[in-house]
């Protein structure tokens, strides 16, 4: 595993073993060229040019309702997202970066206020993911492929 992987597997146990998870926000990739010239042909602003993870969104993923509801995510998506994502198709959905594989999403809020080292930042960053309950979803007029 790289240090990535480690982090968010790190996290996940936290969250399982105490139910909260004290590590910091962390970047898990640059933000990919195709979101990149998207947004910037689209007028949309980027916080930044890195992805961020953080053991609050990743604690929002393990939610019991997802669970209860069939929409929880593997583990082993959620830890190998950084660089499966290249691999899925992405859309925007006029507020958010959606990737999805047709199982999974993950959705990507591009400028999201958050809390590092004490100070509030602006960064790309990791909101959630759930289980695609229906593909067609993406087909609806509000997301657009990119």
């Amino acid at each position: 595993m790289d240090t990535v992987e480690v982090l968010i597997s790190s996290v996940l146990e936290d969250i399982r073993q105490k139910g909260y998870s004290r590590i910091q926000p962390f970047v898990v990739g640059n933000v990919e060229e195709r979101m990149r010239l998207f947004a910037q042909v689209n007028d949309i602003s980027l916080g930044g040019d890195e992805l961020y993870m953080s053991a609050k969104q990743l604690q929002h993923c393990l939610r019991a309702s997802k669970g209860i509801k069939g929409l929880a995510v593997d583990d082993a998506d959620l830890i190998n997202f950084p660089k499966s994502r290249f691999q899925m198709n992405l859309y925007y959905d006029g507020e958010c970066f959606i990737y999805t594989d047709g199982h999974s999403k993950f959705i990507i809020h591009p400028n999201y206020k958050m809390k590092i080292s004490r100070g509030l930042v602006t960064q790309v960053n990791f909101i959630t993911a759930t289980r695609v309950k229906d593909p067609a979803e993406f087909t609806l007029p509000k997301y657009r492929k990119i």
